[in-house]
């Protein structure tokens, strides 16, 4: 049976403290140290992953011990051999395949550095990540009753690898489409390859709040650390999908707006009667996200191979992966907000929310 490895990270000291409780109470800082000393190491088994096809593969969940801050305040080299060590601790499992998750998928270019170091086939799985966040997305649209060819979409994180295959997969489709991010050199890059190949010009921004305020529909992939999305940026009646890890989308959104339709990017349902990550990293039993998604669908296919890597997400390849995970029996699970699945009776009522209050 093929094997597969994935690398994933404590997002916040909670998750810390939930795996190790010797951290419990421990000041941030210490625990931040001791990560920084801690090598990689196997955090479970992944079983019962089974294709429509018939196809089994098995595989494991690698820690790289490092906190979100840690990848950016570290130096470079550091961080990027703390991840290569993850990933020889992947080969010594006999993976095959690789994949990066969270922070671990953002340094070294984005993979690339990573990957020539090491021996075995590597991807972020941005792309399916991709994939899904448009399924979700649309859906999401629908349910909302938003006419898509009139609504505004802002992208937040443009200049990402998701956020520009997003923006370039959903530019025909809808009426608007604003590009956001920090680097307006580069986000005005992206919306001139866009208007290439589709004749359709977005708008770039650098001021998310602005560009929030105004748009109907929401996707944001950004690198932050902390939420970038407030309560009072947010149009009545949008739909936001957060496919950022940390969430880029404050919870405060789900508590104070009853208004709007958030919800989680990248979840999807994986094949398999028995499924079992023994671990909660998440997603609820069964499920994962996007980037988990794709190492197993390249693991099923054989593809042993580096797929997505770097910021160059094409068309292509995102119809690729959703003709992959079609084949296998992936997809996309029931809407879920701040890892809660959504129930039709809460999206009436936020629906009925819009209609009684226009504005905040």
């Amino acid at each position: 049976m093929e094997k597969f490895a994935f690398i994933i990270h404590p997002l916040s000291l909670k998750n810390v403290e939930n795996f190790e409780k010797g951290a419990v109470g421990r000041p941030k800082e210490l625990v931040e140290k001791i990560l920084e000393w801690t090598p990689p190491f196997k955090i479970s088994n992944i079983t019962g992953i089974k294709s429509k096809t018939g196809k089994e593969v098995e595989g494991f969940f690698v820690a790289c011990p490092l906190m979100p801050a840690q990848f950016k305040t570290l130096s470079q080299d550091f961080v990027v051999n703390k991840v290569v060590k993850s990933c020889e601790l992947a080969e010594k499992l006999e993976a095959k395949i690789i994949g990066l998750g969270a922070f671990t998928a953002m340094v070294g270019n984005g993979g690339k550095d990573i990957a020539e170091k090491i021996n075995t086939a590597v991807t972020t799985g941005n792309t399916y990540t991709t994939t899904t966040a448009i399924q979700a997305t649309k859906k999401a649209v629908e349910l909302m009753e938003i006419e898509l060819n009139k609504a505004t979409l802002a992208v937040i994180g443009a200049t990402g690898s998701i956020g520009s295959a997003c923006a370039q997969v959903m530019a025909p489709e809808v009426g608007r489409l604003e590009l956001v991010g920090r680097n307006e050199s580069e986000l005005k890059t992206i919306s001139s390859k866009i208007e290439k190949q589709t004749s359709f010009k977005p708008v770039v921004s650098t001021d998310i709040s602005k560009s929030v305020v105004s748009a109907d529909v929401i996707i944001t992939v950004t690198g932050a650390i902390d939420c970038v999305i407030n309560p009072e940026d947010i149009k009545s009646g949008a739909v936001v999908c957060d496919v950022a890890r940390p969430r880029d989308v404050s919870k405060l959104v789900g508590e104070l707006r009853n208004d709007v339709l958030v919800i989680d990017g990248g979840i999807v349902r994986v094949p398999g009667e028995k499924v079992n990550f023994n671990y909660n990293f998440g997603p609820p039993p069964g499920m994962s996200e996007g980037c988990v998604a794709e190492t197993i669908i390249l693991a099923l296919e054989e593809r042993f191979e580096d797929y997505t890597l770097g910021k160059d997400i094409t068309i292509e390849m995102v119809e690729e992966m959703a003709q992959l995970a079609e084949k296998h029996g992936f997809e996309v699970a029931a809407l879920r907000r701040y890892e809660t699945a959504i129930s039709d009776e809460q999206i009436e009522e936020i629906k009925k929310n819009v209609v009684c209050h226009k504005t905040v």
